[in-house]
């Protein structure tokens, strides 16, 4: 007799987990909406999941109330050659027609990046890496504002390949090259991959975009743009 009940057993307990699996619901994951490695890419995403029509807004980004300092301890930043890298303050995006003014921003009172007030300007995070330098150089700037589309209304449409040009103070030009372009979930958006030390010379880009949430009253995903620089001739 016992050596039928084992069996039943076995299959009574596959059949609970099977069930418990299948009832799962599933993880919020990151969208990949371009990448260098082909193996990651997910062309029909996007055209499965098409960008809901703007809703244009005044509301203070999410990256602004975003505590930074707890994640990072003095000399986390990776400290390099200083005339490896130039204090930005002009970028060009030629495939998606960006020519932007860059301002230095720093923390807010809530402990997060500071972003410029116009919707015309992009932000360069001055207390982390300058572009040209080894380690995550951060840019951000508005999908929209009150009355339209703002300076990284199109960044979305960025893919791998594409070209950043970032001009310095001293007049000399940085030429990143684009390796991803990735959706997060805007409250599980990797901040120590975007801001923390890495052995790349990185310029990473940051807007907000997917479906805007009434009731939280800010868009629902983080999009980032991953970068490194090109060989200098």
């Amino acid at each position: 007799m016992k050596r039928f009940v084992f069996p039943v057993l076995l299959g009574f307990l596959v059949f609970i987990v099977s069930f418990q699996l299948l009832d799962d619901e599933p993880l919020e994951e990151a969208r990949v909406l371009s990448s260098s490695q082909e193996s990651q890419t997910t062309p029909t995403e996007t055209q499965e999941n098409p960008e809901p029509e703007p809703v244009y807004s005044d509301t203070k980004d999410s990256i602004e109330t975003t505590p930074l300092k707890k994640n990072y301890t003095s000399g986390t930043f990776v400290e390099n050659d200083e005339a490896k890298g130039i204090t930005p303050v002009r970028m060009e995006i030629p495939s998606i027609e960006v020519d932007a003014p860059i301002q230095p921003q720093g923390y807010t009172k809530d402990g997060g990046m500071a972003v410029p007030d116009s919707v015309t300007d992009v932000g360069w995070f001055e207390p982390g890496t300058k572009p040209g330098k080894t380690g995550n150089s951060v840019i951000a700037g508005h999908v929209d504002g009150q009355y339209g589309p703002a300076v990284f209304y199109d960044l979305k449409k960025l893919k791998a390949g594409d070209e950043i040009l970032v001009h310095g103070k001293d007049g000399k030009m940085l030429t990143f090259t684009v390796q991803e372009v990735v959706a997060y979930p805007v409250d599980e958006a990797p901040l120590r991959k975007l801001f923390g030390p890495t052995n790349e010379r990185s310029l990473n880009l940051i807007t907000c975009t997917g479906p805007y949430d009434n009731e939280a009253q800010g868009y629902t995903e983080r999009l980032a743009v991953y970068t490194v620089l090109k060989e200098q001739k």
